[in-house]
C-alpha cells in the first residue's frame, strides 16, 4: 500500500484498488476513531456526496477503511474553503472542527470538492443548525493540445503554450491536463510563425517564451485590477518590438513574424488578444463564436458579405497578413477582448493549418459535439489534417465547467 500520511494523531495509507486504511494513535485515539465512525455514517444517513463513504470497521485495531476522495485540493483559496465547511455545517449538520483547506481534496471524477478527516467534528441537530451561506462555485477547466509538421514543411513553424499561475508562480502545463480555477488562471496561446529557413519556427518559440517570462507580472497586474486589455495590448506589442530589435542585428532572420492568438482564462471571464490568422473559437450556450478577425485584406469582404466563405478560403491575397509580430516592423494593432463565461463553455485555439482543412461549420459541429477535449481535439486533428496537410496545423481544445 501507499503511504499518504503518518503523522502523531493517525497514519493513513491507499491499496492498490484504491481504498483509503485510516490508523489511530496518540492521545485518545479510540475516543477520535468512535467519533469519525458516528460522523461519517451519519452523513451518509443524512445523503451527504462528498465525504469518504465507509467501508470496513475494524475498532480492535483502531482502524476504518473508506472510499478515496481525491487528491489534496492545491492553492484552493480559504473563502472556497470556508464555503465548503459552511456548506456541510448548513446542509447536513456537521461543525468540522478543523476547517482548513488541508481538509479538503479535489476527485477528478466526480468533478467536485470533497472534505476528509472526521475525527474531530461535531454532529449538530439538524432544526437546530445556523443558516450560513452555500459554497461558491469554482471552475474545472480540462485542456488538450496537438501540433503536426506540414507536409511541405522542413520544420513545423507552429508552436502552442499552456500555463497555470497563480500568486505561487508560474508552471508550464502538458499537452493534456485538468485544473480547478480557484485562485489558478490559465494561459493559452498559439503561435504560427513565418519567415525564410528556420526562422519561423525560432519565431513563433520566441513569441511564446516571451509570453511565458511576462506571465507572472501579468497575474499581478491583472488581480490588481489594471485594465485587461492594456495589459495584454502591451505584451503583445512588447514581444513585436523585441523581435524587430533581434532581426535589426542579423541578417538571416530579418522579415521572420509570428501571429499569437492568446487566451488567459480566470474562473470568471476569459480575456484574449490576438495578431494575426490564427483564430480563437467560444462554444458556450450551444453557439460557436469564432472571437479573433483574421488580420488580412480579405477579412473584411468575407466578414460584410462580400465574399462566400469558398471565395474568401481560395483568394489569393489571404495569406497575406496586415498585421504579424515581428515581420516588417512597423506598429501594430492588436485585438483585445473579454467575454463572462457561462456555466460550460469549450474553446478551440487554432493555427490557419486548421482552417486549411475544416470549413466553418465542420467546425461549429465538432466544437459541439459530446465528448473530453482530449477527444474533440482528436477528432479536430484527424479531420483538418485528412483534407489539407501541407501547412502546420496546431490546436488547444479546452472544457470549462463550474463545479
Amino acid at each position: 500500500m501507499r503511504e499518504l500520511k503518518d503523522g502523531i494523531r493517525s497514519r493513513v495509507k491507499l491499496d492498490f484498488m484504491g481504498r483509503v486504511h485510516k490508523w489511530f494513535r496518540g492521545t485518545d485515539a479510540d475516543k477520535r476513531y468512535a467519533n469519525e465512525i458516528l460522523v461519517l455514517k451519519t452523513l451518509e444517513e443524512r445523503g451527504c456526496p462528498y465525504v469518504p463513504q465507509l467501508l470496513e470497521e475494524h475498532p480492535e485495531d483502531v482502524y476504518f477503511v473508506s472510499t478515496n476522495c481525491g487528491a489534496p485540493a492545491d492553492g484552493i483559496s480559504k473563502a472556497k474553503s470556508d464555503a465548503l465547511f459552511a456548506e456541510l455545517e448548513c446542509d447536513y449538520g456537521v461543525r468540522h472542527d478543523d476547517p482548513e483547506a488541508r481538509n479538503v481534496t479535489y476527485n477528478a471524477k466526480q468533478g467536485r470538492f470533497n472534505l476528509i478527516d472526521f475525527e474531530l467534528a461535531t454532529v449538530l441537530e439538524m432544526d437546530a443548525k445556523e443558516e450560513t451561506p452555500a459554497a461558491s462555485e469554482v471552475v474545472r477547466v480540462s485542456w488538450a493540445a496537438a501540433s503536426r509538421q506540414g507536409s511541405t514543411h522542413k520544420a513545423n513553424d507552429d508552436f502552442w503554450l499552456a500555463l497555470r499561475i497563480n500568486s505561487q508562480g508560474v508552471t508550464n502545463a502538458a499537452s493534456e491536463g485538468e485544473t480547478l480555477l480557484d485562485p489558478e488562471h490559465l494561459v493559452l496561446a498559439v503561435s504560427d510563425g513565418m519567415g525564410g529557413r528556420q526562422a519561423g519556427q525560432f519565431a513563433s518559440r520566441l513569441i511564446t517564451k516571451y509570453v511565458r517570462r511576462q506571465a507572472e507580472a501579468l497575474y499581478k497586474g491583472l488581480t490588481s485590477g489594471r485594465d485587461v486589455d492594456t495589459l495584454l495590448g502591451d505584451l503583445l506589442k512588447s514581444a513585436h518590438q523585441g523581435l524587430i530589435e533581434m532581426m535589426e542585428n542579423d541578417d538571416l532572420i530579418k522579415g521572420m513574424g509570428a501571429t499569437l492568438s492568446l487566451a488567459w482564462v480566470t474562473p470568471e471571464t476569459l480575456h484574449w488578444a490576438h495578431v494575426g490568422d490564427s483564430r480563437l473559437y467560444l462554444l458556450q450556450e450551444e453557439k460557436v463564436t469564432q472571437l479573433t478577425k483574421d488580420d488580412n485584406i480579405a477579412w473584411r469582404q468575407y466578414h460584410t458579405g462580400q465574399l462566400t466563405e469558398y471565395a474568401y478560403r481560395n483568394h489569393p491575397r489571404r495569406s497575406i497578413l496586415t498585421e504579424v509580430l515581428g515581420g516588417s516592423g512597423r506598429t501594430i494593432y492588436v485585438q483585445t477582448g473579454s467575454i463572462p463565461l457561462a456555466e460550460d463553455s469549450r474553446l478551440m485555439l487554432c493555427s490557419d493549418g486548421v482552417v486549411d482543412g475544416l470549413s466553418d461549420k465542420v467546425i461549429a459541429d465538432e466544437l459541439s459535439e459530446s465528448g473530453t477535449a482530449s477527444e474533440i481535439a482528436q477528432d479536430l486533428m484527424t479531420r483538418a489534417r485528412a483534407n489539407a496537410q501541407r501547412d502546420d496545423t496546431t490546436l488547444i481544445v479546452v472544457d470549462l465547467s463550474r463545479v
